[in-house]
């Protein structure tokens, strides 16, 4: 299942998500990316905000879509993106990634697939004082996540169990984004998925 919200696109696989944008009295659209994969991009231009959940989608599950992301980014888009294994091998290696998603990434197994129980706030960030937040793997039955490098004026949000980052936020003067390199389906309780899209949306603005 995937699904559309507010004034933007919303696609994931659970209803884990529908229930934390319930929460948070958001109102969504439904999108079915697994029925219909032609997102068209003067559709997804005519939203405000895009939440994109992958999931256990593998290999390079927004590959198909990075064009049409770029181009709602350029025209002023909020994005948050979540999954696992979103940037495995060279999908972490294209120009979206490095110049919209503001990560570097090698594709190596440096920052691939690194095992992960939980991840901590980080001072003056969107997540300050949320604390450390576990993570519940058999919800994609994945125990490992990945981690980022932040560059072009990009912000570590989150730490992984060796303090590195594994998400992040970034704030271009045209667009913003949050990118998380976890699935937030698996971030903490319903409660703590809740706190974190009205963290989210408070970033984005109106």
């Amino acid at each position: 299942m995937n699904e559309l919200y507010q004034s933007g696109v919303f696609i994931h696989d659970t209803l884990v998500a529908s229930t934390t944008l319930t929460a948070n009295g958001i109102a969504y659209l439904t999108w079915d990316i697994a029925a219909d994969k032609d997102l068209g991009v003067n559709y997804t231009k005519s939203f405000k905000n895009i939440v994109w959940f992958t999931g256990n989608s593998y290999p390079g599950p927004i590959l198909p879509y990075e064009v049409k992301l770029a181009a709602f980014l350029d025209g002023g888009g909020r994005l948050l993106m979540s999954g696992h294994d979103i940037l495995d091998q060279a999908a972490g290696t294209t120009a979206f990634v490095h110049d919209y998603l503001h990560i570097s990434w090698d594709g190596s197994e440096t920052q691939n697939d690194k095992a992960t129980a939980s991840v901590t706030e980080v001072a003056g960030t969107l997540t300050a004082g949320v604390g450390t937040v576990p993570l519940d793997h058999s919800i994609l039955g994945a125990a490992f996540e990945d981690r980022v490098t932040p560059i072009n004026g990009a912000l570590g949000i989150f730490l992984d169990d060796t303090a590195q980052f594994d998400a992040l936020s970034v704030d271009s003067g045209t667009y913003k984004v949050v990118f998380l390199a976890f699935p937030l389906e698996a971030y903490g309780t319903a409660a703590n998925k809740a706190d974190f899209m009205t963290r989210v949306f408070g970033y984005f603005g109106p």
